[in-house]
């Protein structure tokens, strides 16, 4: 009797053992099922300051479903700090959910979210995104610091509608702080680097608008949006102060050879 009740303590045992495994494997099945369908990321914490590790965390390692995480944490998120890192997150993935999401945070309730939704949309480089930032740009009723990130995104992005954009606002914007910065983003974007002085100098300011002109991917820009592309070869200066004569005749009491 005794050896009979040993053997079932046993038997229960084993099946407790082999219950524990069968949950274990269910459970890992779960997870790996989860993983399968991007439900694996997971943007959590209690403080602003845990949540804003987690995106960045998520944003490095780009885990199964971190888009899908991102996505939720720049729409749902209460705390504006959290959304604007999610944004910014976002511009690291190459996603159409990622890049629709980054477009919807421009109209974000929070003026800090929606700066970072402007300079991160033009790492997506479509002709899309090019015209949204290009519209936020030269818009006189939009907040100057949303304007500025505009045109940062349009240096980013590598449509060349971007150009197009830079050099609208560059030679027609009303601002003379969106004028400057789209003038040294458009340099930036032919290669070169602008140095010159600001709208206030009207003269040189013409003139260095209209040397961009001379770029074909400017004109290009403009052909493939079916703008009319218009030169104005009187804002060019055409006159330059000679270099002194430094030659030996032209010195105090110097001779002619």
């Amino acid at each position: 009797m005794a050896g009979r009740l040993q053997h079932m303590s046993m038997s229960g045992r084993t099946k407790a053992v082999l219950s524990a495994v069968a949950v274990v494997l269910v459970g890992a099945t779960a997870g790996s099922l989860l993983a399968s369908f991007g439900c694996s990321a997971k943007v959590s914490g209690k403080t602003v300051s845990d949540r804003k590790a987690a995106v960045c965390s998520i944003t490095d390692k780009k885990p199964s479903g971190a888009v899908e995480a991102l996505v939720r944490t720049a729409e749902k998120d209460q705390e504006a700090d959290v959304r604007q890192a999610a944004v910014v997150g976002l511009g690291r993935f190459d996603s159409p959910d990622a890049r629709q999401a980054v477009e919807r945070a421009l109209d974000d309730p929070s003026p800090k979210v929606r700066v970072a939704a402007a300079g991160t949309l033009g790492l997506f480089g479509d002709p899309a995104a090019a015209d949204r930032l290009g519209a936020i740009a030269i818009s006189g009723n939009i907040p100057l610091a949303e304007r500025k990130a505009s045109l940062l995104g349009l240096a980013r992005c590598e449509s060349e509608r971007s150009v197009l954009w830079l050099q609208e606002a560059a030679e027609k914007d009303l601002d003379p702080v969106v004028k400057l910065a789209a003038i040294r983003a458009l340099y930036k974007k032919l290669g070169m680097r602008y140095v010159g002085d600001g709208p206030a100098n009207q003269v040189q300011w013409l003139d260095s608008v209209e040397l961009t002109k001379d770029f074909p991917q400017v004109k290009q820009a403009y052909l493939q949006a079916g703008r009319v592309f218009e030169r104005h070869p009187e804002n060019l200066r055409r006159h330059y102060e000679p270099l002194p004569d430094l030659s030996p005749a032209s010195a105090p009491g110097g001779k002619q050879p």
